[in-house]
């Protein structure tokens, strides 16, 4: 189960319900941002886990995300303020290019690290980069569906693991995002233990 929480500037929602929860993964955007780690450590990093439980049977576990997440990575941070400088003056130039050879368009226009970063996002989130902007042109970061992002990426990664013999579990995501319900409710651990639960095999 990967959870997005509340939170887009702040990880003190996702942190309270992990101590209050004991998920089996709590990602916190201020630790990341702090080590510098890019989307590539994150997604290694929960598929670890992922694949050492597998190895002890356990094919079920979940995932804390808080909403703000990619803006905390710093190379994620990097690209998104590239794409905004970018595309404020080239929208039109952008817009007239046939959707098919968007993204090809966009990766030759960024610089050599941004260009290999959005180069491995999936095809739905690298359009959310360029389409999906505000008033002011910026990409809304929070409309991004971090944590099917993340899914995806640690299935593809584990799927390269399986054929390397260093995965042998079964993985299929499912995805939740609690908003406001998860800020009422700090109570929420009855609400999100339950709910979890209900669809976790025992």
């Amino acid at each position: 189960h990967f959870i997005k929480l509340m939170g887009r500037s702040a990880s003190h929602i996702a942190l309270e319900c992990a101590l209050q929860t004991q998920p089996n993964i709590c990602i916190i955007s201020e630790e990341v941002e702090t080590k510098d780690m890019s989307l590539d450590d994150i997604v290694t990093y929960i598929a670890k886990i992922v694949a050492d439980r597998a190895a002890k049977g356990n094919n079920f576990g979940t995932v804390l995300i808080p909403e703000g997440l990619i803006e905390f990575i710093p190379a994620m941070k990097r690209l998104i303020a590239e794409l905004n400088d970018f595309l404020a003056v080239n929208a039109n130039e952008f817009s007239n290019v046939e959707k098919s050879k968007q993204r090809e368009y966009i990766i030759s226009k960024l610089s050599k690290k941004n260009a290999t970063i959005y180069a491995s996002l999936p095809e739905g989130v690298a359009r959310q980069l360029t389409l999906d902007r505000d008033p002011h042109g910026n990409v809304q970061v929070s409309l991004i569906e971090t944590e099917k992002l993340l899914s995806e990426m640690i299935a593809n990664k584990l799927a390269q693991w399986k054929k390397e013999g260093k995965y042998n579990g079964k993985f299929s995501a499912q995805h939740h995002f609690f908003g406001y319900d998860a800020n009422v409710g700090l109570g929420l651990q009855g609400a999100f233990q339950s709910n979890v639960r209900s669809r976790t095999p025992h």
